[in-house]
């Protein structure tokens, strides 16, 4: 309930920019009066250093307005994990205070494995391993201690990259495939070569192998290719060319297996131009396809 509130009133500042105390506590009674509590001035300041506490901000006064406004939102913004905690706090709190919506509301769940979240990124906080029972698609399940790096979330799935001790190696570790995940007494010395702006800065989502990086150049019908300008497939993403027809765009990435199969989402919506190993790969792949239903 308290992180909610905290969440709450940073995300109302992100949308009106800079607001009064009365019109904040008129949104909290309009927007959860069902809670039965009043955002009284005392309350509100202990909110407020809440927020400021959980999203390293400060929630400033124009004492020549008496209006409450984010420092620096722009910094906010930047930081990933804060809008996580935003959006989805945000969301989950609206969906269950509308439960009576049930039928009518349409989502997709992860494949499980969030109960380990927190044993995993209390190791992280305090450079301690983890002892891992790990069930893998292809064999028995086996326990590994690894060096938690950390985490990911992609396709609706956590993973965690880390350095696993009895392969002597990077690994990727799904949540979903985790039979217990424990805090060990070992520790480890974490670098910053190994973050993941370091580690995969190059890659498109989960997997990182010896694929070369490559300028890779894509060209979108016009309908696609807004969508694509809009949700960029890889930080380095920059807009080439457009036309009436079509979109071309440039990146620099590793094109792994992960980003091959995106690619093929897009169908013939999408033609690679470049490099031409990938022009091959995407070719055999078709070939393979269209003999299937030959």
């Amino acid at each position: 309930m308290k992180n909610r509130i905290s969440i709450w009133l940073v995300s109302l500042l992100l949308r009106r920019k800079r607001v009064r105390l009365a019109e904040i506590q008129d949104a909290w009674q309009e927007y959860s009066g069902e809670y039965g509590m009043e955002l009284h001035r005392n309350t509100f300041m202990k909110y407020k250093r809440m927020a400021e506490e959980m999203f390293d901000i400060n929630i400033e006064c124009d004492r020549r307005t008496n209006e409450y406004y984010i420092d620096s939102p722009e910094m906010l913004n930047r930081s990933a994990l804060n809008q996580w905690l935003i959006q989805t706090a945000s969301s989950s709190d609206v969906i269950a205070r509308r439960k009576k919506l049930a039928d009518r509301i349409v989502l997709e769940t992860t494949f499980g494995g969030e109960e380990h979240l927190d044993a995993i990124t209390e190791a992280m906080m305090k450079n301690k391993c983890i002892t891992l029972v790990y069930h893998s698609y292809w064999a028995d399940a086996h326990t590994f201690t690894v060096e938690p790096y950390f985490v990911k979330f992609f396709k609706q799935r956590w993973y965690l990259v880390g350095f696993c001790r009895e392969r002597e190696g990077l690994r990727v570790y799904s949540f979903d495939r985790m039979g217990s995940a424990e805090v060990s007494r070992e520790g480890f010395k974490m670098q910053s070569d190994k973050l993941p702006q370091v580690l995969f800065d190059d890659t498109y989502g989960i997997i990182r192998d010896d694929t070369p990086v490559e300028d890779v150049v894509l060209r979108f019908n016009l309908q696609q290719g807004n969508y694509i300008k809009t949700r960029p497939l890889h930080h380095s993403q920059v807009l080439m060319s457009q036309d009436e027809l079509s979109m071309t765009f440039r990146m620099r990435l590793c094109p792994t297996l992960d980003f091959v199969q995106e690619l093929l989402s897009y169908g013939s919506s999408l033609k690679v131009l470049a490099p031409d190993s990938l022009i091959d790969k995407m070719r055999g792949i078709v070939r393979d396809m269209y003999r299937q239903y030959e």
